[in-house]
């Protein structure tokens, strides 16, 4: 699927994703438009998505991050997503299996703030229980490609 270039492209604008084409190129003895060419490739087998800044929230001014941990009304469950993807402050919804349905991660100002999103989102009809997890410290948050990809590919 991938090959070594590729995988240095990806990991080059991983970890930066300003990166020139040449400045890429320079390393693994390519030219740039040939570094721009594999990268249009990825685009199109839908390798890479986006690239795309990492916004640090606490520099901004939002020192509240949660996630909640939703259960839902099955019967409900399209009203529930549409109303929080209209959530400003509601930065992922994702739907995951076990006790809860979906993981809801949140950002907030301060405590008044976040009580306030809390308080809308705790009135959305056909959400059953609400569990809140408050992000202490993040200790890992890795943007490497996994080394089974090495195994696979090559």
């Amino acid at each position: 699927m991938i090959d070594k270039i590729d995988k240095i492209i990806i990991e080059q604008l991983t970890e930066n994703g300003r990166v020139s084409f040449a400045n890429i190129a320079k390393e693994i003895n390519l030219t740039d438009v040939a570094i721009k060419k594999r990268l249009d490739r990825l685009y199109q087998k839908g390798i890479i998505k986006s690239i795309s800044a990492e916004i640090d929230y606490e520099v901004l001014g939002f020192s509240e991050k949660v996630d909640l941990l939703i259960t839902i009304d099955p019967s409900k469950k399209k009203e529930i997503i549409s109303k929080l993807k209209e959530v400003e402050d509601v930065k992922e919804i994702n739907e995951v299996t076990g006790e809860y349905n979906f993981i809801i991660k949140i950002i907030a100002l301060d405590k008044n703030d976040l009580k306030i999103i809390l308080d809308n989102i705790f009135k959305t009809d056909g959400i059953t229980k609400i569990s809140i997890l408050t992000l202490l410290e993040e200790h890992k948050k890795t943007k490497s490609l996994p080394r089974k990809i090495l195994q696979t590919t090559f």
